[in-house]
């Protein structure tokens, strides 16, 4: 794309080449709507409809082998659909009640003492408690003032050194040029989804897929074990479901859980409890992964393998090839690759926030994104990643470890350089904040779940002749025996 605008098609054409994937028809990728929806500087509505269009093209690739086609079906998307999809936690309602408030009473941005500025993630009450003993105020603080006045005796980086000794979630507001001389961003790789082989295992489709004569939809079948938690790495999962694979999504009974975010990314999913902490949760989760076609998981590097469970360790455990997908905030090298993070916190420490606000030219220090870009992008990629890992395992057999992170994703959507001045945000469209605006209401469905009537975002990848959708509705966490659906 040196040297030319950027336009989704070419971002597709550039995922889809670099992945290795067999060269797409000219008519692949059918556009419909307006071309910037977005405000930003960044050509930021140029994503949505990439990043969820290359991954539905992937998964008719999957059923072009399936059924023996001489080329892939092709894909329609959406923009305005594709960017409300960029929104779907803030679109998704329960028995008609408003919203829930995403975000924890101590979470927001605030001013040091050194006239910069820090964002506290706090949604999840571990990292509240570790945030506001850091801050010396008591675990059940949630006076904003008292919390503002505390982080302003404080300087930035001080304080962001100190969150990530001690569990805590706390970045610094940087320019891109302070964030691109760390070592942090210099690990980071170009290219934002990676892909390397494990091991060798027999090439073909996978057990699950041979097992149905006449699929329906593209991924009918595939085994997803899924650990994960919060927004990108459930996203990754729901869109592997929305393609129809059986996607069993796992969570410690002990962990915290964000009920009003777990509603929307738990769409088309089964849940179950698995307990990692003693010996008979890991042998259940081997005997899951003995099967299973793909594992997702979003622990920091190094986590899940000091359970049994590293690349390594998985492919042994399944001899008939697996992909292994790992997602995490900072990359797997480098200084900061254990840290903890959310999209929010890398928007403000790699330098997004500042520069949109330069753009903006409005006197603000910080400009977030109109979406948590990247959380939506990281997991549409990591989807993409792992059926590109799944057409190479049925080519050329293996098993295969595919890895994403927001720092990275944000490296490559910063990469495509600017719009000038304010002209980004001024012929952007926008998206409605209201699940009742009319242009919204085209892409929403309702169903009955056990939680209640659920109005949500279908997903805005459309695949000819195979069917899109999510089958499964959320229920409560661990609903769900921790087994495989019978092939239907």
């Amino acid at each position: 794309m040196a040297g030319a605008e950027p336009n989704v098609h070419a971002i597709v054409h550039q995922l889809w080449s670099t992945l290795d994937l067999p060269p797409l028809p000219a008519d692949a990728l059918r556009l419909t709507g307006p071309a910037h929806t977005l405000p930003s500087s960044y050509h930021l509505s140029l994503f949505p409809p990439a990043a969820i269009g290359a991954t539905a093209l992937a998964a008719s690739l999957i059923r072009s082998h399936r059924l023996n086609l001489q080329s892939l079906s092709p894909v329609s998307v959406n923009t305005l659909h594709a960017a409300v999809e960029y929104r779907s936690e803030a679109f998704t309602i329960v028995n008609d009640a408003p919203p829930a408030n995403l975000w924890g009473p101590v979470s927001g941005t605030y001013a040091t003492a050194d006239d910069g500025i820090v964002g506290i993630h706090a949604n999840f009450p571990n990292h509240a408690v570790a945030a506001l003993r850091i801050l010396g105020l008591p675990e059940d603080c949630t006076d904003k003032d008292a919390i503002a006045a505390a982080v302003k005796r404080f300087d930035a980086i001080a304080l962001e050194t100190l969150a990530s000794e001690n569990a805590a979630v706390i970045y610094a507001l940087r320019t891109p040029e302070a964030w691109n001389a760390l070592p942090a961003a210099d690990a980071l790789p170009d290219f934002p989804i990676t892909i390397r082989k494990i091991c060798d295992a027999p090439a073909g489709l996978p057990a699950s897929l041979k097992n149905i004569a006449n699929p329906t939809s593209c991924l009918q079948g595939l085994r997803v074990a899924e650990i994960s938690r919060v927004l990108a790495g459930p996203i990754a999962g729901r869109t592997l479901a929305a393609h129809g694979a059986d996607v069993l999504w796992i969570h410690g009974p002990h962990l915290p859980s964000l009920p009003d975010l777990d509603i929307d990314t738990s769409r088309g999913k089964r849940s179950t409890f698995i307990d990692l902490r003693d010996d008979a949760g890991k042998d259940t989760l081997q005997t899951l992964l003995a099967s299973a076609d793909v594992f997702i998981q979003s622990f920091r590097p190094g986590a899940i393998a000091a359970k049994g469970f590293s690349p390594q360790a998985v492919a042994a455990m399944n001899p008939s090839g697996i992909i292994y997908a790992s997602l995490n905030a900072f990359g797997e090298a480098g200084p900061w690759s254990h840290r903890r993070g959310f999209d929010s916190m890398v928007q403000l420490c790699t330098g997004i926030n500042a520069s949109e606000a330069e753009y903006h030219a409005s006197g603000e220090k910080l400009k977030k994104w109109p979406v948590q870009a990247l959380d939506h992008t990281a997991g549409y990629f990591l989807a993409l990643g792992i059926i590109a890992a799944l057409h190479r395992r049925i080519v050329d057999g293996g098993s295969w470890e595919v890895h994403v992170s927001l720092a990275a994703v944000a490296k490559y959507i910063t990469s495509l350089g600017r719009i000038p001045n304010r002209e980004g945000f001024d012929r952007a469209i926008g998206l409605p904040r209201s699940a009742d605006s009319p242009q919204v209401h085209p892409f929403l469905e309702t169903r009955e779940t056990r939680a209640g009537v659920l109005t949500a975002v279908r997903h805005a990848g459309h695949v000819d002749g195979a069917e899109v959708g999510y089958r499964h509705m959320p229920t409560e966490l661990g609903y769900h025996e921790a087994k495989w659906e019978s092939p239907s």
